[in-house]
């Protein structure tokens, strides 16, 4: 199954103490299939491991394997989030709560 997920969760798997098991079955089901993510998260997963190393959380190899790691997911960024954000996704949003 595809799912949609964003910088969060992807963060979640790669910072152990953020793991939690919610997150460990949203990542194994992206291992099993793909994933879609907005335009905006590989800026936002850069960024938070950019911070990350900055405050001494992580050095460049973690971060340097993290995006590796994540290189080899299937995982596709959604070409049309920028079309319909303002349209079509909030009416959705609106209509669904």
């Amino acid at each position: 199954m595809t799912m949609v997920i964003d910088s969060s969760i992807t963060l979640a798997w790669l910072y152990s103490d953020e793991m939690t098991p919610a997150t460990q079955r949203v990542f194994e089901r992206v291992v099993g299939s793909r994933a879609w993510v907005p335009p905006l998260w590989p800026p936002e997963v850069a960024n938070s491991l950019q911070v990350s190393g900055c405050r001494g959380r992580i050095n460049t190899a973690f971060r340097d394997a993290s995006l590796a790691d994540l290189a080899q997911l299937n995982i596709t960024s959604d070409p049309d989030t920028d079309n319909v954000a303002w349209s079509s996704t909030l009416r959705l949003a609106e209509r669904l709560g």
